[in-house]
């Protein structure tokens, strides 16, 4: 076990697989005390067991992200248990992958966007009061490469990951000054259920291979901690050099 996190309580959403799950996992073994959301109920409990018997703390609640009073009551619940909030990971997300003519409104753009920055502004609107009254505290959001760069039929997920940038950015101009930190992790595609085809993969990023959950973790981690108390409004791009241009052979 580490202490980079050592007595620090943190909220990572969207906990119960892929780089959510990564980020609980080094959370907790670097000493923090992690509120796992996530609305998968059997794979978040899994991640709490994990914690758990890797010697760490955690706590799981079933969690709609985009039902307001199901993270009211994770909030509260938290600074109940734990008496303060240090860390918000706003990492739940999703995309809805259709050329725009094909796309239905409430379906496909709104809920993504209720989900993908909707619900980062509601838990930083709830959190927020609890770290300026414990003297500050870290944010870390989860944006894309998708808000960066445009790829097809990404019009609705590329458009919110893009607003998250923008608002880590807002967020962490407006509270500076009462200690509290919002910075942005950008991967790329990465190892999990979402995970492009192999041809992708060859003909886009440089590296020839996906991230690891555990490596886009570990840029969460670097911005949760102590040693990046110097560092705001940041967004840090974590793609195999996807972004950097084309790629060659």
């Amino acid at each position: 076990m580490g202490s980079r996190l050592k007595g620090k309580v943190a909220i990572v959403t969207g906990s119960a697989g892929g780089i959510g799950k990564a980020i609980a996992m080094i959370f907790a073994s670097e000493g923090a005390k992690v509120i796992c959301l996530d609305i998968q109920a059997m794979k978040g409990l899994e991640v709490e067991k994990a914690i758990k018997g890797a010697g760490g703390e955690a706590m799981f609640m079933k969690t709609d992200v985009t039902v307001l009073t199901e993270i009211e009551n994770a909030v509260m619940r938290t600074v109940d248990t734990y008496g303060k909030i240090d860390v918000l990971v706003n990492n739940a997300g999703v995309g809805k992958f259709f050329s725009l003519h094909e796309m239905d409104e409430a379906g496909d753009f709104d809920f993504v966007f209720d989900l993908n920055i909707k619900s980062y502004f509601r838990l930083c609107k709830l959190v927020i009061p609890h770290m300026l009254k414990n003297g500050g505290g870290s944010i870390v959001n989860t944006a894309s490469v998708g808000g960066i760069t445009a790829m097809p039929n990404m019009s609705s997920y590329g458009a919110s990951k893009a607003a998250v940038i923008e608002f880590t950015k807002s967020v962490a101009v407006e509270y500076a000054a009462g200690g509290i930190r919002c910075n942005a992790i950008i991967p790329g595609p990465t190892n999990t259920a979402l995970a492009p085809p192999p041809e992708f993969v060859d003909g886009m990023i440089p590296m020839k291979r996906l991230g690891e959950p555990e490596e886009i973790a570990a840029a969460a981690l670097f911005f949760a901690g102590d040693e990046c108390t110097f560092c705001t409004g940041a967004s840090l791009v974590i793609d195999g050099g996807l972004t950097c241009g084309p790629c060659f052979p």
